[in-house]
């Protein structure tokens, strides 16, 4: 029997000035609501991040190239970088109208689409990549992946799901978006990060 996880990544971000301060916690299915947590702060193309609570008591802060940053795993986004999910859902195909329905409180027109290999495996680590292209292989040209979008009146995206079922794994990521236009207050840059490759910058909480 399989185990649930949920990875909740929350808070303001200003994407014209590539800024944002993002909480990112992870949960089990049944377990302990106080799972683990990651602080991360976006300036420019650089993606500060901590762990507030480590084991090993280094709780110092780091720092990762965004555009470097790869994906460690399917429908997760390097960095949790909410740029790249609105990457990914620009390359959906076969997008057809699905309805119009109120999504964050405001009216919004539905569309849904297909995500073949090469959204799905956008800028995925060598290893992870291969893994997916071999179980995709064994399913052939038309992927379980889908792509949905809601569009409000002025043209502004207020969610994103993205969903695929691949070999009996299923996996899904959904993105809100509200308050368009609206200031927010975004951490500054700590001080003194240590710098690591971006491509080690991975796991559970960072994507």
């Amino acid at each position: 029997m399989g185990q649930d996880y949920t990875i909740t990544v929350k808070g303001p971000f200003d994407m014209k000035a590539d800024r944002g301060s993002l909480e990112v916690s992870l949960a089990q299915t049944g377990a302990s609501p106080n799972g683990a947590v990651l602080d991360e702060v976006f300036h420019g193309n650089t993606v500060y991040f901590r762990m507030p609570e480590e084991m090993n008591g280094d709780t110092g802060w780091r720092s990762a190239s965004r555009d470097e940053a790869e994906v460690h795993a399917l429908l997760r986004a390097p960095l949790n970088d909410p740029e790249f999910v609105l990457r990914q859902v620009s390359m959906a195909h076969s997008l057809t109208a699905a309805g119009e329905e109120k999504v964050n409180g405001v009216p919004a027109r539905h569309y849904t689409g297909k995500l073949d290999h090469k959204p799905l495996a956008l800028r995925m680590v060598k290893e992870r990549r291969e893994q997916v292209e071999e179980a995709m292989a064994m399913i052939g040209d038309e992927l379980p992946a889908t792509a949905d979008v809601w569009v409000t009146e002025d043209g502004l995206i207020t969610r994103v799901l993205l969903v695929c079922d691949l070999a009996g794994m299923k996996m899904s990521s959904t993105m809100n978006l509200t308050d368009a236009g609206k200031p927010v207050t975004v951490a500054s840059p700590p001080d003194s990060a240590q710098a690591v490759p971006a491509a080690s910058a991975g796991g559970a909480l960072l994507g």
